[in-house]
């Protein structure tokens, strides 16, 4: 009986042997839900580099999809760093640092391993990388699928600060990395981007509840015109070189797949949204924000990028002035009435919210819709006790024809040019379209 036993015991354990050497590797769509489980665990992660090819490809996959938005993201505050910018912030009221160590060796390794998979002649004339240097395993450009020009822009400028190369003509003079050159480089090697960003609002930060790097608003580059108005040199700088570099044709390819364009600086957009809408035509994410000072031409040419998209699901804007939120609301309403799902107006400053009520009639689709902080003039409405304007006269009825089937989330904000709450008018507006719509959540 017991020689039988281990007979058995032995018999067992050969055939569980057996059965995992021969057993089947999972399929790549399971071990993609696993790592994407895993995508805030890095130690996990990196053991799930370790574990097959495709586990590896997987992995990488994820980290290299957005690999300088890693790089600044920041979960740790830093109490002794402060900031007026940062305190003045909506996303938060503590300072969030990256160390410097992170900074120092994340960005050198992301910019060199990039630099290696080309080795293009002018970072090798330049000293930055060496002609002989080994070749990369990953083309790493093919998994770049999200890229904010201000995290590229200082990830060169953390390489700067500790990595001053040595040029072989003159070993006395150490060459900086050149903002202009990389810019040039990922607009040439990169095929497959999908989100393309400029963004001062930190929108991609919001979407997936992280916070940006304080290293990423640096106030020093902020400056005034000789008009006292705002003005960043960093941003004018980033927007230009976008634009210059783009439009060489043999270029052209980093655009053909965008699906997302978040566009928040202030500096006047009119140039890149005119060439952005007559090279892509299947953005369905688009979030800008207007300069008033160029209001005109570049309220136009975001006109002009409205309707040459063929499915535009969600629009954002920020800070548009009176005059030009109806012309854009009539191009969304000619050309995306079926597609778009999503549409919210932050800071907009509205005159009439009939007319906007009369725009929304057509956008029958929408899912979503937010007044974040609209600005309305209180004596735009009240007259005198007996002579109420707009929306408020109970004489008129703003419902007619006014139905939005598929409303699932309404916020209803007005401020004052004061900048003081307009409970009346926020009241009278979602009163009104929640009247107008089955609305799942509310948030008056």
């Amino acid at each position: 009986m017991l020689l039988n036993f281990f007979k058995e015991k032995k018999k067992k354990e050969q055939t569980k042997k057996v059965d995992i050497r021969y057993s089947k590797p999972l399929p790549p769509e399971i071990v993609r839900l696993i790592v994407l489980y895993l995508k805030n665990d890095k130690k996990s992660l990196h053991s799930c580099l370790l574990v097959s090819r495709n586990w590896c490809r997987e992995t990488v996959d994820l980290l290299w999809k957005q690999p300088f938005h890693f790089l600044y993201t920041c979960n740790k505050i830093n109490s002794s760093v402060t900031s007026q910018s940062i305190r003045k912030s909506k996303l938060y009221n503590q300072q969030y640092c990256c160390s410097n160590e992170k900074r120092q060796y994340q960005a050198t390794n992301l910019l060199m391993t990039y630099l290696l998979i080309k080795h293009d002649k002018e970072f090798v004339e330049e000293g930055i990388i060496k002609a002989e240097s080994e070749r990369i395993t990953f083309n790493y450009f093919e998994f770049l699928f999200v890229l904010d020009l201000h995290e590229l822009y200082y990830a060169v400028k953390d390489w700067n600060r500790w990595n001053m190369p040595i040029s072989k003509f003159n070993r006395d003079n150490p060459l900086p990395l050149k903002f202009e050159s990389i810019i040039r480089y990922f607009i040439m090697n990169t095929s497959k981007l999908q989100v393309l960003s400029l963004d001062t609002e930190f929108i991609l930060y919001e979407f997936n509840n992280k916070n940006p790097c304080s290293f990423l608003i640096d106030v020093k580059v902020n400056k005034y015109d000789n008009n006292n108005e705002y003005f960043s040199y960093r941003d004018n700088y980033i927007l230009k070189l976008l634009i210059k570099e783009s439009k060489s044709i043999q270029f052209f390819q980093f655009f053909d797949n965008l699906t997302e364009l978040i566009l928040t600086i202030k500096e006047n957009k009119y140039e890149i949204f005119l060439f952005l809408s007559q090279i892509c035509h299947n953005i369905q994410k688009l979030i800008t924000k207007t300069d008033y000072r160029n209001s005109t031409c570049e309220s136009n040419s975001l006109i002009s990028l409205i309707r040459t998209q063929h499915n535009l699901v969600h629009f954002e804007i920020f800070d548009v002035p009176e005059m030009y939120i109806n012309e854009i609301l009539e191009s969304l309403k000619y050309s995306q009435h079926n597609s778009l799902r999503t549409l919210i107006l932050n800071n907009v400053r509205i005159i009439y919210n009939s007319t906007i009520l009369s725009y929304l009639k057509y956008l029958q689709n929408l899912q979503e819709l937010r007044f974040n902080n609209c600005i309305c003039r209180r004596n735009l409405f009240f007259d005198n006790e007996y002579n109420k304007k707009d929306i408020f006269d109970e004489e008129k009825n703003y419902e007619e024809g006014l139905w939005l089937p598929n409303l699932k989330y309404l916020q209803v904000n007005f401020i004052d040019e004061n900048e003081e709450e307009f409970n009346e008018l926020s009241f009278i507006l979602s009163s009104i379209l929640i009247r107008c719509s089955p609305l799942i959540i509310s948030n008056i």
